[in-house]
């Protein structure tokens, strides 16, 4: 048993998420008002440390009416700053998944801010993602929303661990070997490997200028 997950990205049209510099906003007032909607529509919402340490997100419901979200970090190495908004930030709880192996001092550190630590087996900076749903489940978490970045989102790809995707594509050429795509990791090698979606819903953006797609799992 595992949330309902939700994977809302938005993007370059060639496919990236952030510029080989780490600029990652590309939403129109449109679709920030649409992803916050669907953040105050999830018992939790969850992102990777490089997400924090780039862009330190608050994760909070804010251009819309909403209760907010759980916010989750998957962070193995637990390098996130211990003044990062999501840390320090009052206006909704913080669970952090590492490794049993991250600094003693920076778990204690954590945890006297309030912030909720889980420690899992497995090697130094990977996590297993089937546990982490299990101890959301545990936690009452029905519903997942997964923000980022490539790196988790391969995560929960490779696995098919999740049922949707929402894509909003915006009107910028990005480029760059290294930018940030959709999704990162080593990739599949073979179709016989790819995860294949079907389209449920396709619409132009309020803007005129967007398009906000919603693909399921097959």
């Amino acid at each position: 048993m595992r949330p309902y997950v939700i994977i809302y990205v938005t993007s370059s049209v060639d496919g990236k998420i952030a510029s080989r510099s780490g600029y990652s906003k590309f939403s129109c007032e449109h679709d920030l008002k649409r992803l916050h909607s669907v953040r105050a529509s999830v018992d939790a919402v969850l992102v990777g440390a490089n997400t924090v340490v780039r862009d330190d997100p608050l994760l909070t419901v804010r251009y819309v009416n909403g209760r907010n979200p759980l916010r989750v970090v998957l962070d193995g190495r637990l390098k996130i700053s211990e003044n990062a908004k999501v840390v320090n930030d009052r206006s909704s709880n913080t669970l952090i998944f590492t490794s049993k192996d991250a600094p003693r001092e920076k778990i204690n550190a954590l945890l006297n801010k309030g912030v909720e630590v889980i420690l899992l087996e497995g090697k130094y900076g990977e996590l297993n993602l089937n546990r982490v749903l299990t101890e959301l489940v545990l936690r009452g978490v029905g519903k997942l929303l997964v923000e980022g970045g490539g790196e988790t989102i391969w995560g929960f790809v490779k696995s098919r661990l999740f049922d949707e995707l929402r894509l909003t594509i915006s009107p910028y050429i990005v480029g760059g070997r290294d930018a940030t795509s959709i999704v990162g990791g080593e990739g599949f090698g073979t179709d016989s490997e790819f995860v294949k979606l079907f389209l449920k819903s396709l619409t132009v953006c309020e803007c005129g200028n967007e398009l906000h797609i919603i693909y399921g799992r097959v």
